[in-house]
């Protein structure tokens, strides 16, 4: 199998052809430029170096990388030179380039690094072949793309930078650029002054601040349906919670996990059964009830009070009728009224109780 990639890569790499100017050229090392195995082939040619480097302990201490741009300390000039040699060495198609800091100044990955004492502070950087040139405001495409464009460029500005002065001289910069590509101002303001009170003042919040009301965050549990209504829904309650100044802080769980850990109020055993079969039993004597209900139990238990269970309780013991449930319990729990009609008439028939009236169910009779 291994064999099988290492063919298939030497193939794509060192047998690719391709004219240029009228005439056929032939590949044969390395990879074209925007072939999508650049970045990972230069990944795996810097990780062999690193590999051998390290082995030799010729790695600087503080050694980042990101697929081609590395970032590096180094005591002094001639050590970084002697690194770039060693670099330089190790194939003899590739050579790298080194760039030193300048007034305590390097650019990285779109950002500029400063050291200030003991500090380091990052802005963005802007190459010097930068032309600004993005998406126009007159192009054919939604609308929604060019504020997209926007808020994006704003989040980078903000990510790159360390203090909020250099974001504020980005978003002047932001501000000149989109202007020359027709935006309106209009449109350009809104959009900082959206994204500075919704992202930045969100995230910069102290707890002084805040009220002591609002610092503890409002958990909601809801169920999980998929990942973009989550998503819209948590945006939703931030807003929310920006407006009333409440932490608004969504946990979505499946409606399983849910019920095991909701708090269930608790409630006396008869209240939620219905559509049963119930017996009655008097705990002073041998006096019984039989019936049914398609209801919940407790709202035909407190009918009782003033049926002939009441008046057995009045009239038999002088006891009031205030609290039956502990002389109730369910004989049969029933599918639907027909079938607790039926199973009425068969209990009663079978255990004959002395306070019914009658000794069946006329309806259940043509069942029977």
């Amino acid at each position: 199998m291994t064999g099988g990639l290492t063919e298939l890569l030497r193939i794509a790499t060192k047998d690719q052809l391709f004219q240029f100017d009228g005439q056929l050229y032939e590949q044969v090392d390395g990879v074209a430029m925007g072939s999508p195995l650049g970045p990972l082939m230069a990944n795996v040619f810097l990780c062999s170096i690193e590999e051998q480097l390290d082995r030799n302990n010729k790695l600087p201490s503080f050694y980042k990388r990101y697929v081609d741009d590395t970032l590096a300390t180094m005591p002094n000039i001639q050590a970084a030179t002697a690194f770039l040699s060693t670099l330089n060495e190790c194939h003899p198609a590739i050579q790298f380039t080194m760039e030193i800091a300048e007034n305590n100044k390097l650019p990285f990955l779109g950002m500029m690094i400063e050291k200030n004492g003991c500090h380091l502070t990052t802005s963005v950087y802007h190459k010097p072949t930068d032309t600004g040139l993005l998406l126009h405001y007159q192009s054919h495409v939604d609308q929604r793309y060019k504020r997209s464009l926007l808020n994006t460029m704003l989040n980078r500005a903000y990510r790159l930078s360390s203090t909020k002065e250099s974001f504020t001289k980005e978003c002047q910069h932001l501000k000149r650029m989109f202007t020359k590509l027709k935006y309106p101002v209009k449109l350009i303001n809104s959009a900082i002054a959206w994204y500075t009170s919704s992202t930045i003042q969100s995230r910069h919040e102290t707890p002084t601040e805040l009220d002591a009301a609002t610092q503890k965050p409002v958990r909601i549990t809801l169920p999980f349906k998929d990942q973009k209504s989550a998503d819209t829904v948590r945006h939703q309650l931030k807003d929310l919670g920006r407006k009333i100044g409440t932490d608004l802080q969504p946990v979505f769980t499946s409606r399983k996990i849910e019920g095991k850990l909701k708090i269930q109020e608790e409630k006396p055993a008869l209240i939620n059964h219905q559509c049963v079969v119930y017996t009655f039993k008097c705990d002073s004597c041998d006096a019984d009830y039989i019936g049914y209900t398609t209801r919940h139990l407790h709202q035909r238990i407190e009918e009782h009070k003033a049926s002939v269970i009441g008046k057995h309780l009045k009239e038999a013991h002088s006891v009031a009728s205030t609290s039956l449930e502990e002389m109730f319990s369910v004989l049969k729990k029933c599918r639907g009224k027909m079938d607790c009609l039926i199973h009425e008439m068969l209990f009663i028939r079978e255990q004959k109780p002395k306070l019914n009236t009658q000794s069946d169910s006329i309806r259940a009779k043509v069942f029977i």
